[in-house]
């Protein structure tokens, strides 16, 4: 699962936030049963738990017998207490410090019987006796010490005997908060995530399509129907817009095609052959608009064979090209290649594409078609070429490179559109003379 370090991370906070809560009560709650236990049982116990591995450390071997050798750290210990202690060894020897109260002879005589032994008595008793098992230098003892050291303390001691509850008490909640805790939120988001994921999917061609509250928690519903209205604001906007584009390229042929049929029946000239040039640029303009609100939106996907596309593109334009003064060329590096498409959308992008050659290829050279093994299509021709800094521009609607060009700078806006709602991409290559354009679906 993936941990965003993000410090406005909803899950972090969450998480970080129940995590701290969980921790202070822990520490409430121990202390509380600590101090009750300290209430409850006797603050009466045997030798420190601090003087065993103290006996252990100065158990030795010497002839095959036990021996105690005086460390630095048993004198601390023994120093102001009544400590004593008999140390047995896995063979049955035995050696002993200190003086071991009377009562526990009858103990001593029945020790190897005996599993483990805790006697208890009021502070400063002798009748106080703890026995355990511990390593040593010499291998496995049994120690039977009692008396009071100087260091003894009931809470640390309670401490020590309850660190096997308490430390499992303490830090496997913690873990089990640590690794649960992330997936459990995690779980609850999931329905965010998904409505996220849904909205980034969202684009011009998804008009009508809103987010689902399903799986979001109910805190976010708010959200998600505030976005859901402002999508509903958008589609509003944009159906209006479209329809109006629509609108007026249409109440715009009507005017053109009275304007052309009147200009044709005017007597010949060159003022004449002007305005009909005009009047074409305008007409031309118009279906380019109608274009653009056509293929706004895919309008029937369907398999699209690239190869044969391109071929019907090329063998139209032939003797378009041909009598522009160019040779067109068309070549495939594969027989087939089939993308699921809108087939009128992607044939007007590729017929721009080659109408933008023969237009601005300088009348000469070569226009060459290609349809690469991976279904990049290339239309490249043998002209001045774009500008560097112009590239990026080109795509804009009405954009020309020429301010006097014939064209109204719409049909690479029209193509870039096109490929757009194919989720493609169309992008310029360079190249040393010319213009390559090259379309990838």
């Amino acid at each position: 699962m993936a941990w965003s370090l993000n410090r406005n991370s909803l899950k972090l906070k969450l998480v970080l936030h129940f995590a701290l809560v969980f921790i202070v009560f822990m520490i409430i709650v121990s202390i509380g049963f600590f101090n009750f236990l300290l209430g409850v049982v006797p603050s009466t116990n045997s030798a420190d738990y601090r003087a065993l591995p103290v006996i252990a450390a100065s158990i030795a071997s010497e002839g095959g017998r036990l021996v105690v050798r005086e460390t630095e750290e048993l004198r601390a210990v023994k120093n102001g207490s009544s400590l004593w202690f008999i140390v047995l060894g896995s063979d049955g020897a035995r050696v002993s410090f200190g003086t071991m109260p009377a009562a526990f002879d009858s103990v001593l005589a029945s020790i190897n019987d005996i599993r483990s032994l805790d006697v208890r008595g009021e502070d400063g008793a002798a009748i106080t006796a703890t026995l355990r098992e511990t390593d040593s230098p010499v291998g496995q003892i049994r120690v039977l010490y009692g008396g009071k050291t100087p260091s003894g303390s009931s809470a640390y001691n309670l401490g020590i005997g309850l660190r096997i509850v308490f430390i499992p008490y303490l830090v496997v909640p913690l873990i089990l908060v640590a690794l649960a805790l992330p997936l459990i939120v995690g779980r609850a988001l999931a329905g965010v995530k998904k409505a996220t994921r849904r909205a980034s999917e969202i684009d011009a061609n998804s008009l009508g399509v809103r987010l689902s509250t399903n799986g979001v928690v109910v805190e976010l519903h708010p959200l998600v129907n505030a976005i859901n209205s402002a999508l509903a604001r958008i589609d509003g906007d944009l159906t209006e817009r479209q329809r109006f584009f629509a609108n007026a390229a249409h109440e715009l042929r009507t005017p053109i095609a009275i304007l052309q049929t009147r200009l044709e029946a005017l007597p010949a000239g060159s003022v004449k052959d002007r305005l009909l040039m005009d009047v074409g640029r305008l007409a031309a303009t118009a279906e380019q608009l109608l274009d653009m609100q056509r293929f706004a939106n895919i309008q029937s996907l369907g398999e699209v064979d690239l190869v044969s596309l391109c071929e019907t593109v090329a063998a139209d334009f032939a003797p378009i090209a041909i009598s522009a003064g160019y040779e067109l060329e068309f070549d495939a590096e594969v027989k087939s290649f089939k993308v699921n498409g809108d087939h009128s959308a992607l044939e007007r992008a590729v017929t721009n594409l080659v109408r933008n050659a023969i237009e601005h290829g300088g009348g000469q050279g070569r226009i060459h078609i290609e349809v690469l093994k991976d279904g990049t299509v290339e239309v490249a021709d043998e002209g001045p070429g774009i500008p560097e800094p112009e590239r990026e521009k080109v795509f804009e609607p009405f954009h020309r490179t020429k301010p006097k060009s014939t064209g109204a700078g719409l049909g690479l806006s029209l193509v870039h559109q096109i490929v757009q709602s194919h989720r493609g991409h169309i992008s310029i290559i360079e190249q040393n003379t010319g213009a390559r354009f090259r379309l990838k679906l």
